[in-house]
């Protein structure tokens, strides 16, 4: 059964891969910034690039969900498919080199069975002086079945632009 369930390991990992996304983005101003991101859970990931933020990193920003999300984005997974259900917002704390979003809340289907995961308030911390962020966080099970994990631990990375 661990090797069925763990495909929904990947859902945990989208996840935290988008938590850590929102949690890039700073306050809003008239530039219009990127972020690349790539997240993962056993053997299990997704990437994209190219999404769209609200403004660039230090500033507080929204990332949009409609530049990630297939059509209009380049999500792609391996052995699923995902969504990112909302539009995270994320303010940077520089001093503590860390970004923190204000939720995550992601769909993940695999064979047929699509679990909805969502977590408030993660955090990524920063790597070095760059505006690239790394996270690992348990992210919950907010709707599903009995095939859905309860909580899945994931892993991200996030380059903003």
């Amino acid at each position: 059964m661990p090797r069925f369930i763990s495909p929904h390991k990947v859902a945990g990992v989208l996840v935290g891969a988008l938590t850590v996304a929102a949690l890039t983005a700073g306050p809003a101003s008239a530039a219009q910034g990127k972020v690349d991101g790539t997240i993962g859970a056993g053997d299990k990931s997704c990437s994209w690039t190219g999404g769209v933020t609200s403004d660039t990193a230090p500033n507080s920003l929204t990332v949009d969900r409609s530049t990630i999300n297939t059509p209009g984005g380049n999500l792609s997974c391996s052995g699923l498919s995902a969504s990112l259900n909302n539009d995270p917002a994320v303010t940077f704390d520089d001093a503590a080199g860390t970004a923190k979003a204000d939720a995550l809340d992601v769909s993940v289907t695999v064979i047929g069975v699509t679990c909805r995961y969502r977590a408030e308030g993660l955090t990524a911390q920063r790597d070095g002086t760059t505006r690239s962020y790394a996270a690992t966080a348990d992210v919950p099970l907010k709707e599903g079945g009995f095939l859905c994990p309860a909580t899945q631990t994931v892993t991200a990375t996030l380059a903003f632009h």
